[in-house]
């Protein structure tokens, strides 16, 4: 079954291909890679078997009305495209990037400044030894060792350089602004740990972690990087759609077709390369479906807009004989949407009692991302919550014991605003409060029972919460809230060697192909990793400047002196 460019890359698939790709998922290899169905692609034809989109190349396109030229064209303008777009036109290079929106694109709030000397000042000193061990061990050892190295070896430089770049434009650094951002963690055992070394791009104006125009701070950090990279002559192109590259594995990559705001497809040559940023593939429903099925159970996607990151660069990227990522998919789910975000009382932010549609306790309830909303995802009926008692200030102040002001400010009139909608039940006791969420009353007691049980005794033999996080439930009144699940980013891209240059399933690099951001594949795998909050923008912009000055000083990154 044929799926065609245009349809597909849209956002749309025809009728026929929408069954395609539904009859296709029982095809998906268990690894995630669509070349090891290549050996078997005579006989799939010939018995009929439909193929998934990336495994069908579109004829080529030939009425290109225009031909520009470039020595790097970058595709996507997020975190990881203005890096790089940055970085090259900093050092010299002709700059093309391509993005499918009106603008640049940002999320998020922190990002990773291992190493950095911020951090070093600020009395943070992390072991990279162990946070890069904890990475790798994180994918069960599936992804590429030596990019995390490189991340965690070459953050430091970058940021020291970032930091001063958005000072010219009116911001500055300050330590992480986000939930996720776990102060007083790191000394945690290893299952639990998360590091402090993430940082925040803010304003004297604007100190916060969201703008009054609603926007993340990342904006900030984004916008300074556009600044610096259109003032030293990057040309950016809105609008705009990659829909091929030009040249093949074997021949190499040597530009990309797009289609321009007029409907024309241009050619846009790039003589030293191209740079795929084109983000993860949370907006492919054939992807998700295939590759991170488990966010099809999640309550919404809080990043992505609808019609984006649709996994354009790995559509072109195996068209053009690249392999998908040797890791898995790391899907990152988080426990808010924002409706809940504001509440402090939640799974997000605190530790409670966390059972299923039967009253049951499921799993560890720490704000440790992937546990507790892997768990819920995979409950009866897609359903948990938070159970917590009259003495939450109490269990406020034990689990945050540095800033749990922040934590309770606000508190009394939130709790008043969401017991009004429905988004916390209140209840006299515990029978009255199953009743309410519709479990088992008798289920619901067991469980606080042995809940209690494990506070009084100071340790959780069933899922290893630490004694900190444990409370009691003992007196009323009860309350509960759900335990939510947002998809921010599904990283999931194509397979890179050790200078981020996408390679083929026999690990040869293509000429003049590079992958950075979301579609770099091999760095996360299985699960996003929160021992080091900020890590997936942190390798955006890292990664993003390496191999961005690499290109343009005409070395690789693992050469490269950056500065």
């Amino acid at each position: 079954m044929e799926v065609t460019r245009r349809n597909f890359l849209k956002g749309s698939l025809t009728a026929a291909a929408a069954t395609a790709a539904a009859g296709a998922l029982a095809a998906c290899s268990p690894n995630g890679n669509a070349s090891s169905a290549s050996s078997t692609d005579a006989k799939a034809a010939s018995a009929g078997e439909i193929k998934h989109t990336w495994e069908v190349a579109p004829d080529p396109i030939k009425d290109v009305a225009e031909t520009k030229d470039y020595d790097i064209v970058i595709v996507g303008a997020g975190i990881a495209g203005n890096s790089a777009a940055e970085a090259a036109a900093r050092n010299g290079a002709k700059v093309a990037v391509i993005e499918r929106t009106d603008g640049i694109q940002m999320h998020g709030i922190d990002v990773a400044a291992i190493g950095s000397k911020f951090k070093i000042d600020n009395g943070v000193d992390i072991d990279i030894d162990e946070a890069c061990r904890l990475l790798y061990l994180w994918s069960q050892q599936t992804t590429n060792y030596n990019l995390i190295r490189t991340w965690a070896e070459k953050t430091g430089p970058v940021i020291d350089y970032i930091e001063g770049m958005v000072a010219e434009q009116g911001f500055k650094m300050v330590s992480a602004l986000s939930k996720t951002a776990k102060y007083g963690w790191e000394t945690l055992p290893e299952r639990w740990r998360v590091y402090p070394d993430a940082v925040s791009f803010v304003s004297d104006a604007e100190p916060g972690a969201v703008r009054s125009d609603k926007k993340t701070c990342n904006w900030n950090l984004g916008e300074a990087l556009y600044k610096s990279a259109t003032d030293n002559g990057a040309e950016y192109v809105f609008n705009t759609h990659a829909e091929q590259l030009v040249g093949d594995a074997k021949s190499g990559i040597t530009g990309v077709i797009v289609t321009d705001a007029d409907g024309k497809y241009v050619q846009y040559n790039a003589s030293k390369g191209v740079i795929l940023a084109t983000g993860d593939i949370s907006g492919n429903q054939e992807m998700v479906n295939c590759w991170a099925r488990i966010t099809t159970r999640a309550d919404g996607n809080v990043y992505t807009p609808e019609g984006g990151n649709t996994g354009d660069g790995i559509l072109m990227g195996c068209w053009a004989g690249a392999a998908l990522s040797k890791s898995p998919a790391a899907p990152m789910v988080h426990q808010y949407t924002p409706s809940s975000k504001s509440f402090n009382l939640t799974a997000f932010v605190m530790s409670w009692l966390a059972v299923n549609r039967n009253g049951e306790r499921y799993g560890a309830e720490l704000p440790f991302e992937p546990y507790l909303t892997n768990g819920r995802m995979n409950t009866p009926g897609d359903k948990a919550w938070s159970i917590f008692d009259a003495n939450y200030e109490k269990w406020v102040k034990q689990q945050w014991p540095t800033n749990y002001d922040v934590q309770l400010k606000g508190l009394d009139e939130e709790m008043e605003k969401r017991l009004q909608d429905g988004s916390l039940i209140k209840a006299d006791t515990i029978a009255e409060l199953a009743e309410k969420l519709g479990v088992p009353a008798d289920k619901l007691q067991e469980s606080v029972d042995g809940y209690n049980a494990a506070y009084e005794a100071g340790k959780d033999v069933k899922f290893d919460v630490p004694a900190q996080f444990l409370s009691e439930i003992k007196t009323a009144p009860f309350y509960a809230t759900p335990v939510v699940c947002s998809v921010l980013t599904i990283p999931f891209g194509l397979h890179v060697n050790d200078d981020s240059q996408v390679c083929t399933e026999e690990d040869e690099p293509i000429d003049g192909l590079f992958a950075v951001g979301n579609v770099q594949g091999d760095f996360f795998g299985l699960n996003y990793p929160v021992h080091c909050p900020g890590v997936s923008h942190g390798r955006c912009l890292t990664f993003g400047q390496l191999v961005g000055e690499a290109l343009a000083t005409d070395t690789v990154i693992t050469k490269l002196e950056f500065k």
